[in-house]
């Protein structure tokens, strides 16, 4: 008896010590004070406090704000957690806290130091009825996303197009578009509450661009590369896809405290950082590709328009690639130093997106200007030559033009030209077409103006224009001026004065 009574005893020493069978209670009293809500809020609105440790309920009763005597709204929570996160709602996420730019702010956090404190804040506007001072950001975005739909179309409806180069650009601008669209939907409120899983949609770009614009490239300037070596440069948009699709299959509200509690936070981070060196690694690749295909020599006026085109682009990605890197390095430096730099660092992702959806635009002006540079060059019928012999009738074309300067003869004729190489007649208009983008009489223009020039520079003033045309092969006036202001878009005499204006000779 006396041993059962002594068990009991220990034992109930033991329970009493690990607390076990006793309520926790709660070691902190925190008063939470609002000083002041914007001058919009409803005057019958009910404040509360939604915190992690409710599971981020949005309206639970007990964490309704209560209005004092003085105007201040206060609620007392009792808690067990030194660290908290919370926010304050009007009862739903909809109508969450936002910052002063109308725009969602990170959730507060409280670390409790004393078992008796007072927390005063103020709440800057709310999402559902702020200012939306990002409004014309937004709508920036939306038009560059129409913008591209409407070049994408564009694009498929050229006649004579390029198909294959084309097909992929298209592709590329779809994304783009897509991506800017979701990037435009995390702005508005009611769109993230319908459907917050938007928030993936603008990551679909970050490792597909650069493999993209890889292949548009080769295809471009018809530079063979093998489908083998295109589809594991994708491998790195598939693993990030994996990581994503467990939050893509979490039902709305879910998704949501995922959000909330900054689960997604390091996913964004690490692929910002990795997606920027994948994308700088692209862009170093492809300004190869296109500066070892410049260095060729004879390229024809469409090549060259390609490579100008794409120098282009790759200037514009390359100022965003830049900024991209300032970003980073300024959330580094904030993680580093512990310092709250969430507002530069924002600001700089919108001039980001700003900047991306430039890409749009710059291709639309491009496709206008330069039009030719989405379509194909004419087919012939006459398939039998090969490319041996093109390139052979080329070279001997060259030197007839740059060694022999048959076009200093004003009776030169693209029969009496094919007779000298020689060759038929159609198959060497067929090489001027295909390898210079220009007709006969366009090549052999070309030559004689660069030779005008040259003989005015010599001769200075000792000699008329009139005289110096005819000795280049030009056998009237008014031909001769069509032609030099179709190449050089203006009058000789606009032009010399130009360069003399300007203080050199060519």
């Amino acid at each position: 008896m006396n041993r059962k009574v002594i068990l009991c005893g220990l034992l109930c020493c033991v329970w009493s010590l690990t607390g076990f069978g006793a309520d926790k209670a709660p070691k902190y009293h925190t008063t939470f004070i609002v000083d002041a809500v914007p001058t919009n809020t409803p005057h019958d609105a009910s404040i509360y406090l939604v915190t992690d440790l409710d599971g981020w309920v949005t309206d639970k009763p007990e964490r309704k704000f209560q209005i004092s005597t003085d105007g201040t709204l206060v609620l007392h929570l009792y808690h067990s957690s030194d660290t908290l996160q919370y926010k304050i709602t009007r009862g739903t996420w909809g109508s969450v806290e936002a910052r002063k730019n109308g725009r969602a702010r990170p959730n507060r956090l409280l670390i409790s130091q004393a078992p008796e404190s007072e927390v005063h804040m103020t709440v800057e506007s709310w999402e559902d009825i702020s200012s939306h001072s990002y409004t014309i950001y937004m709508y920036f975005l939306i038009i560059a996303a129409i913008q591209g739909l409407l070049l994408v179309i564009a694009i498929n409806t050229i006649r004579n197009q390029n198909k294959t180069a084309n097909s992929i650009l298209s592709v590329l601008l779809v994304l783009i578009t897509i991506s800017v669209l979701g990037r435009a939907s995390t702005f508005d409120p009611d769109v993230f509450n319908w459907e917050p899983k938007l928030l993936f949609v603008p990551e679909l770009i970050l490792f597909t661009y650069g493999p993209i614009f890889y292949l548009y490239i080769h295809k471009l300037l018809v530079i063979e590369v093998k489908w083998s070596r295109i589809w594991p440069q994708f491998i790195p948009f598939v693993v990030q896809f994996a990581l994503y699709l467990p939050y893509l299959a979490l039902e709305r509200q879910t998704f949501i405290y995922k959000v909330l509690d900054k689960e997604l936070f390091p996913y964004f981070a690490i692929t910002g950082v990795l997606a920027l060196l994948f994308n700088s690694a692209y862009w170093i690749i492809c300004k190869r590709i296109i500066s070892g295909y410049g260095a060729q020599e004879h390229l024809n006026e469409k090549q060259k328009k390609y490579l100008r085109f794409l120098d282009y682009v790759l200037g514009i990605k390359a100022i965003y690639l830049c900024l991209w890197l300032i970003v980073v390095v300024i959330y580094v430096s904030g993680r580093v130093l512990n310092t709250d730099l969430l507002y530069i660092s924002e600001n700089l992702i919108d001039v980001l997106w700003l900047l991306f959806s430039l890409i749009i635009f710059a291709l639309a002006y491009y496709a206008v200007k330069h039009p030719e540079v989405l379509r194909e060059k004419k087919k012939y019928q006459d398939q039998k030559i090969n490319q041996d012999e093109i390139s052979s009738i080329k070279h001997k074309l060259i030197k007839l033009l740059e060694t022999d300067q048959i076009y200093l003869k004003p009776e030169l004729t693209l029969e009496s030209m094919a007779h000298m190489i020689p060759t038929a007649s159609h198959t060497l208009s067929r090489v001027i077409n295909e390898q210079f983008d220009l007709h006969f009489t366009e090549l052999i223009n070309t030559y004689r103006v660069d030779e005008f020039i040259r003989k005015v520079d010599a001769s200075g003033e000792s000699a008329s224009f009139l005289e110096i045309a005819f000795s280049v092969g030009f056998n009237s006036k008014p031909t001769f001026n069509r032609a030099f202001k179709k190449i050089k878009g203006c009058t000789p005499r606009q032009y010399f004065k130009e360069v003399h204006s300007s203080g050199h000779r060519h």
